[in-house]
């Protein structure tokens, strides 16, 4: 009983220093003004980018569903007349949300994505790799389209 006690103060008080908000002067997360997806709070638990290709929406949309299928989402809710998914990520006994939204920009198509956890004010970079893995295996699902168009 006593060992059970002290993982669960340990968990608790893990949890508890996640929730936390950041210390002053912690870096905010920079993001593109014009992205439509909801704003990253200050503290480094989320990352919200916008970047362009020159693929039409639709095979983007279809790339972007392998790709998040790729970097281990459990589940994706998809609505593809708006362009949009939504992911959820299992991180230990936390989770983590991508939302994912494809919209023409100035004759390109843009990719509005944002990784944010739902609990804690640090993930100790993990939404920045997932991020990254996620345009590593967007890049992989685009190649064989761009081999096609």
């Amino acid at each position: 009983m006593t060992r059970r006690l002290a993982v669960g103060l340990l968990l608790g008080s893990l949890l508890a220093a996640c929730v936390a908000e950041a210390p002053p002067g912690a870096a905010a997360n920079t993001t593109m003004p014009d992205n439509p997806l909801p704003s990253c709070p200050s503290w480094p638990n989320c990352v919200r980018e916008t970047r362009l290709f020159d693929v039409p929406p639709d095979v983007l949309f279809s790339a972007a569903q392998a790709a998040l299928a790729a970097v281990g989402a459990a589940a994706v809710n998809t609505t593809p007349e708006a362009l949009r998914l939504d992911a959820v990520f299992p991180v230990a006994f936390l989770k983590d949300d991508v939302a994912l939204l494809i919209e023409r920009r100035e004759g390109r198509t843009a990719l509005h994505i944002r990784s944010a956890s739902r609990v804690g004010a640090y993930d100790f970079g993990v939404n920045r790799r997932r991020i990254r893995a996620f345009f590593d295996a967007l890049a992989k699902s685009l190649t064989p389209q761009a081999a096609r168009t």
